[in-house]
């Protein structure tokens, strides 16, 4: 049964998603940051971090306790609602024609989200811009804000999300993927398993990093993700998002069978309708990426502060990711000091998928 309501124009999606600017959304999610959630969340992002999941080694931390990543917020809520359809009536707008990809979000982290704690998010509908793409035509970005509070009312963290609205192709977006030697010509590239690349990561852990021995323009320990496979995004989309299936009428209207992981495990779906070359991530997924290679780096005793991230490319399934870091800058604000870090995710192809900025403050050696 088709919806004669939908939007099935850009143009009428801006006019409509203008109206809703500044809406408050009445969805409310929350989640607890029990133990088994946190562990379950570093499964579904690949973060093993023993300082997010291992009792005793927190214990030991300058925590006392367990404390989740800093982007379990993405456990909460993707924060994606208000930038997708804004106030607008969700069943009148179909990816039949007007895909949406997540676009980027800024990350302001306020204080950390302890064991146990339960975390709410609220979400504003935010500006629209129009931009043209080579290969895509004409975009709306779509921005939403969302605010994190715990149960004490004290703000733990904010977002800003970029979601991409754009009219359906009708068919999947050609992109180059391939692997080139040293002459230009494509080559197969190795499958590297992520699973091993888990449990074979060294982090900084409890070795403090000073900001006095940072130096500007020193790369990172780099983070290798491994080949992009259905495993890894069947655990960011169970690990993360939690279980649940669709309903008949969602299928329907979404001309799928099956939209697990919103239609990215529907090779079908994510080419007819969200215009990729095949099954693909969560954006939020490489987002978490970008934040894990600060993180590891920055030890046990710096804290991220701020993260900017761009998602420019798709991650298909097949592809294998690299992120890659540098020290930008160091800098002193009042009595704390900072470090600005450039990151980016590159695929096999070595491009930049996705890229982005974090703000880390640092302990120093300087006496107060």
């Amino acid at each position: 049964m088709t919806n004669s309501n939908l939007i099935e124009t850009l143009d009428q999606f801006q006019e409509e998603y203008e109206r809703g600017i500044g809406t408050v959304l009445p969805h409310n999610p929350s989640k607890q940051a029990s133990l088994d959630n946190i562990r379950r969340y570093g499964d579904g992002v690949g973060d093993y971090n023993p300082l997010y999941r291992d009792v005793e080694y927190a214990h030991t931390s300058r925590f006392g306790d367990i404390t989740a990543p800093p982007t379990f917020l993405y456990a909460v809520t993707l924060g994606v609602i208000a930038g997708e359809t804004g106030a607008i009536d969700r069943k009148r707008v179909s990816t039949r024609y007007l895909p949406v990809n997540y676009a980027g979000a800024e990350i302001e982290f306020i204080r950390p989200i302890w064991k146990d704690d339960t975390v709410s998010a609220r979400e504003t509908v935010g500006e629209t811009q129009r931009k043209t793409s080579k290969r895509i035509g004409s975009i709306n970005f779509n921005t939403g804000h969302v605010v994190f509070t715990n149960q004490r009312q004290e703000q733990v963290a904010t977002i800003k999300t970029l979601m991409a609205r754009y009219q359906n192709t009708g068919g999947m977006l050609e992109y180059d993927r391939s692997a080139k030697d040293q002459s230009g010509q494509p080559e197969q590239s190795p499958i590297e398993p992520a699973d091993p690349l888990v449990w074979e990561r060294e982090r900084r852990g409890n070795n403090t990093l000073y900001w006095e021995d940072v130096l500007e323009g020193e790369p990172i320990n780099s983070l290798k993700k491994g080949t992009y496979s259905v495993t890894e995004l069947f655990l960011f989309t169970h690990g993360v998002l939690g279980t649940g299936r669709s309903a008949r009428a969602a299928l329907q209207a979404e001309g799928s069978p099956d939209l697990g992981g919103g239609g990215r495990f529907d090779e079908e779906h994510a080419q007819r309708r969200r215009n990729m070359p095949g099954q693909f991530d969560f954006g939020p997924q490489r987002v978490c990426w970008l934040a894990q290679i600060v993180t590891d780096w920055m030890g046990d005793d710096g804290t991220l502060r701020k993260l900017h991230a761009s998602i420019r490319h798709p991650n298909v399934v097949g592809d294998t990711n690299t992120v890659h870091g540098t020290v930008a800058r160091k800098y002193r604000s009042g009595h704390d000091h900072f470090v600005e870090v450039s990151i980016e995710n590159v695929n096999q192809a070595g491009l930049p998928t996705a890229f982005g900025t974090a703000v880390v403050e640092l302990p120093t050696k300087e006496k107060r």
